[in-house]
């Protein structure tokens, strides 16, 4: 990982560069990133045509993925891409095929996905590899039947990740003293996700580590499909379903569920013994900056860095044939996974954590 955290300094002032609004033309070739640890020093350059690469993304409504794309763009061609080009197929299958064959077609250097599916997986690699296109996951990853990775992937740690929402949770509730036959846990989960579902499972089992005596008769799963509105729908049937619970423990895996579920307690008029945590930090920041919200805490994801460490790997893997993540390859498999991590904020400390994008 030392050639790409010190790839990583290399292109941060360039970036910085960019910010102050000088945008220089593409270069029409480029060469491999300097490295600033002599011991990682890049071989000697060779001169090849500027890159373009694809990233084909299963929904960019979602906020994560519009900083995660715009990230990859701006960050691929302050190394020298030509571009990055997007494809959204709207958490649609048959709009991913569609992209998949477009981006083949534009011969592509190194092509990006997060499927809607991970089904589509092996179609994927197999397209690519008669195409000889190199491909790479970024969120969800290329997986066979087995559930062992395929190709290169950056992947969020879901499960630890669900484990510190868990953790936040009983905390909350410890501190508080919230018990009684009428507190609900409402576990929502995206089952047709794979890199979601752990998310789910690390919350429910670590909190069910720290409040063993939590009944599970009082604890209900709620699938939904990712968007706000399906959040809303699923949390307010719920509510709904359960008249004898009035102080509701919510964790879903993204913020848009959160949200959802934070406005459905609202219309009920249950918010104000509500706790709602969610995973992302762009819609959190905003119900932290309110008055009163009982969206209370979520697991920050860094889209930016995402979208710069998947840029840096593409590049690298075009100009220099360095497999994207190849020191995280477990035994007996092909492939690394990057372990991207998150950080638990909420109204006390988001600013600090977020930065710039708290704004």
């Amino acid at each position: 990982m030392k050639k790409l955290v010190a790839l990583l300094l290399s292109f941060a002032l360039m970036l910085g560069l960019a910010a102050c609004g000088s945008e220089a033309p593409a270069p029409e070739t480029t060469k491999a990133p300097e490295s600033a640890n002599a011991e990682t020093a890049a071989p000697e350059t060779v001169e090849k045509p500027a890159p373009t690469f694809a990233f084909i993304c299963k929904d960019l409504s979602q906020e994560w993925f519009v900083g995660t794309s715009t990230s990859m763009k701006e960050t691929a061609v302050s190394l020298g891409a030509k571009d990055v080009i997007m494809y959204d197929c709207a958490m649609s299958p048959d709009k991913y095929m569609t992209a998949l064959d477009n981006a083949i077609s534009q011969k592509v250097d190194v092509l990006i996905v997060c499927p809607p599916d991970q089904k589509l997986s092996q179609i994927t690699v197999d397209r690519c590899e008669e195409a000889g296109i190199r491909v790479m996951a970024d969120d969800d990853g290329l997986i066979d039947e087995n559930g062992v990775h395929i190709a290169p992937a950056l992947e969020l740690d879901a499960y630890k990740v669900g484990q510190g929402c868990g953790e936040y949770l009983a905390n909350y509730v410890t501190e508080n003293d919230i018990s009684g036959s009428n507190v609900g846990y409402l576990v929502m989960t995206m089952a047709e996700v794979s890199s979601c579902v752990p998310r789910s499972e690390g919350a429910r089992d670590k909190f069910k580590e720290m409040v063993p005596d939590f009944p599970d008769a009082q604890i209900i799963e709620a699938d939904y499909d990712g968007t706000t509105d399906k959040g809303f729908n699923v949390a307010a049937a719920t509510i709904t379903a359960h008249p004898e619970i009035d102080t509701w423990l919510v964790t879903a895996p993204n913020d848009e569920g959160a949200q959802g579920a934070t406005r459905a307690l609202e219309q009920a008029g249950l918010d104000d013994k509500a706790i709602v945590i969610g995973v992302g930090g762009y819609l959190a920041k905003d119900e932290f900056k309110k008055d009163s919200s009982c969206f209370k805490a979520t697991a920050y994801i860094d889209p930016v860095l995402d979208g710069q460490i998947a840029a840096t790997a593409a590049m690298e893997w075009y100009l220099n044939d360095t497999v994207p993540y190849a020191e995280y390859v477990k035994d007996g498999e092909q492939f690394g996974v990057y372990p991207f991590s998150a950080t638990m904020i909420d109204a006390t400390n988001y600013q600090e954590i977020m930065g710039e994008s708290a704004n």
